[in-house]
């Protein structure tokens, strides 16, 4: 169903030839700066933001600070128009395709899958470094894919 999410995360893990896991902050972030974005970090706000060039990042733990990251890097990669003027219906879709790349690219197709049939959810949080809802949401992906024997 994301397959064009699937196919964009297979090639920033070849671009920058990330092949270990968790991916280190540092990785995402050089994907987002060599885009042209700025990343700022604040106590200030709650929650991650685009405006401009610049991405808003809360202060928070790093498995969450990999989930945000990531998934403003799939509205870069995928989605060049301003959320403030589009209709409910676009931007529920939009969410949806970021949240699919966030999933594929911090937890890649075929090593999670092969991981999935002897790690247990929290196990799976630990290795690729997200939080344990985000092994769910990429679960789904895996039960939209063809993977039937998930847990």
């Amino acid at each position: 169903m994301y397959h064009f999410e699937l196919k964009q995360s297979n090639t920033i893990h070849k671009k920058y030839r990330i092949d270990s896991f968790p991916i280190q902050l540092w990785q995402i972030e050089q994907v987002i700066i060599d885009r042209g974005y700025d990343i700022i970090i604040s106590k200030k706000i709650s929650s991650t933001s685009v405006l401009g060039r610049t991405i808003y990042l809360p202060v928070v733990c790093d498995s969450h600070a990999r989930v945000y990251l990531s998934h403003e890097l799939g509205h870069i990669l995928s989605h060049s128009f301003n959320s403030y003027t589009a209709k409910n219906i676009n931007i529920s879709k939009c969410e949806c395709q970021a949240n699919a790349f966030s999933a594929y690219f911090l937890m890649p197709h075929v090593l999670f899958e092969s991981d999935a049939q002897h790690l247990d959810a929290w196990e799976l949080s630990e290795k690729y470094g997200v939080p344990v809802e985000w092994v769910h949401k990429r679960f789904n992906l895996c039960q939209l894919g063809g993977l039937r024997n998930v847990q």
